[in-house]
């Protein structure tokens, strides 16, 4: 019984023709033809013609497959715009695409921008009912926080105080342009 790759090798480990086409999910006839079509893919070739991928040459071609399968580019483009480009594009976009299959638990993802700093657990769990000592406690761009509302004595809860509508319209303008800010951002990720 053969074990999977990722017990036996390294990230950084060669990979015979095999190997690699497991990991990339292409068969080796694809991985020939593509070594005819990029002079940039060049397995180091043993004894025999046994052909073995470098870490690099992985990256390269996990690129050219997302050009090629995934934005259904074709080869000619491919070949143009590494000669414009260069070959590292496609080697960052192959580390990119193995970056961002990488499964990740939820207590390894960070979702908090930078410029918000967690809160303290034992002031968070008692402030549940008490939205102010939240605000305190996170240390958020001023934009981000509503402003500081004068308390409103209310002896009967029967609802939303106007002053409580008004902080909260006023987070969800705040969010609303957190998220346009986001969108902006992730836009001209992808124009690079």
């Amino acid at each position: 019984m053969r074990a999977t790759m990722s017990q036996t090798k390294t990230t950084r480990a060669f990979r015979t023709i095999s190997e690699a086409g497991e990991e990339l999910g292409l068969q080796p006839h694809v991985l020939r033809f593509w070594e005819s079509k990029f002079s940039h893919i060049k397995p180091i070739k043993r004894g025999g013609g046994r052909r073995f991928y470098r870490p690099e040459d992985i990256e390269f071609i996990r690129g050219i497959k997302k050009l090629l399968h995934d934005e259904k580019h074709p080869i000619k483009d491919v070949q143009k715009l590494i000669q414009k480009k260069g070959a590292s594009r496609v080697v960052e976009l192959g580390r990119s695409v193995e970056k961002a299959a990488l499964e990740k638990t939820v207590a390894e993802t960070d979702l908090l921008p930078e410029r918000i700093k967690p809160a303290d657990p034992a002031t968070v769990s008692s402030s549940v009912a008490k939205p102010k000592r939240v605000e305190r406690n996170l240390k958020m761009a001023p934009e981000a926080v509503a402003p500081p509302r004068a308390p409103v004595p209310n002896p009967t809860p029967t609802g939303p105080s106007a002053a409580d509508k008004l902080a909260l319209e006023e987070a969800l303008k705040a969010l609303e342009a957190l998220k346009l800010k986001m969108s902006d951002f992730r836009k001209a990720g992808t124009r690079d």
